[in-house]
């Protein structure tokens, strides 16, 4: 049973939230709550019997930019990465994170949280995996990094070791000549038959250097198709119908447990996308 009354730690630091953590594995990490509140079973927040707070910890709300790279810190709200502006971050990540919630949601959910919830892909995990994005977690006496692409399991569990805390999100910043995202729904309400979809394309002198698209049915089932954007690669723009229709039958059948609504909706933006990355390169220029 709940303790109704958990014991709350404020760290200050990364070093002693580590050695908390090392002590109580078993304790919750409260950032925003914004998914805990969501998903609360009744009218009052029922908690574990300790909670470690995370709101104190500078360190994870750093933020530095190299000329290939911006590290975020896990603990940056949605609403202070947005303040950094289109010029900083992917345009593509900052329309999803744009898309989260109302303001007041934005200015309590964090990076981290929207990395870490098990059997959930939210919003903006979709786009960090298809910018190749990787997350630092740490942990006492030790440091490992990870792609985003390989913290969810197919079990539905989060690659975390004991002990272990995402801190950093590093995204590479490469100079891709269009970027799409799209939303349909929320993550939160099943009944609103949620779907991402994102496209990336890279164009040297109208011919295809590089292409991803992906997307997310109902938080769970990721869409990708490695082998039509291979296909794609070396490709004059704009692309015919012909084209279009043969990456389709590429991408191949999307899986069963997709709506038909959901299934529609992919099908038609994956054709917008591919019959308007003269566009999108043009508008991005």
């Amino acid at each position: 049973m709940e303790d109704r009354n958990p014991t709350v730690y404020f760290p200050d630091t990364l070093s002693e939230l580590l050695q908390l953590y090392r002590r109580t594995p078993s304790a919750l990490l409260y950032a925003g709550g914004t998914y805990i509140l969501s998903h609360r079973p009744g009218r009052f927040l029922e908690l574990p019997s300790t909670v470690l707070s995370i709101q104190d910890v500078q360190d994870l709300r750093r933020v530095s930019r190299s000329e290939r790279t911006i590290e975020l810190g896990a603990g940056m709200t949605i609403a202070r990465t947005l303040q950094l502006g289109e010029q900083n971050i992917p345009r593509a990540l900052y329309v999803a994170l744009s898309s989260i919630g109302p303001p007041a949601v934005r200015g309590i959910a964090t990076i981290g949280g929207n990395l870490a919830i098990p059997a959930r892909l939210m919003t903006a995990v979709p786009v960090l995996i298809l910018l190749e994005a990787r997350i630092e977690l740490r942990r006492q006496g030790g440091v490992r990094w990870l792609p985003v692409s390989r913290f969810h399991l197919s079990d539905g569990r989060l690659d975390l070791k004991p002990g272990e805390v995402i801190t950093r999100v590093r995204v590479p910043l490469q100079p891709w000549s269009g970027q799409m995202f799209r939303r349909f729904g929320t993550e939160l309400s099943p009944e609103s038959e949620p779907l991402t979809v994102c496209g990336l394309v890279r164009v040297s002198n109208g011919i295809v250097e590089e292409i991803r698209l992906n997307g997310t049915a109902s938080g769970r089932t990721l869409l990708r198709s490695r082998t039509m954007e291979a296909e794609l690669v070396g490709r004059r723009i704009p692309l015919s119908r012909k084209e279009v229709e043969s990456a389709e039958e590429a991408f191949g059948e999307l899986p069963a447990q997709l709506t038909d609504i959901q299934r529609d909706r992919f099908r038609r933006l994956l054709t917008w996308f591919l019959l308007n990355i003269q566009q999108l390169t043009t508008r991005s220029a």
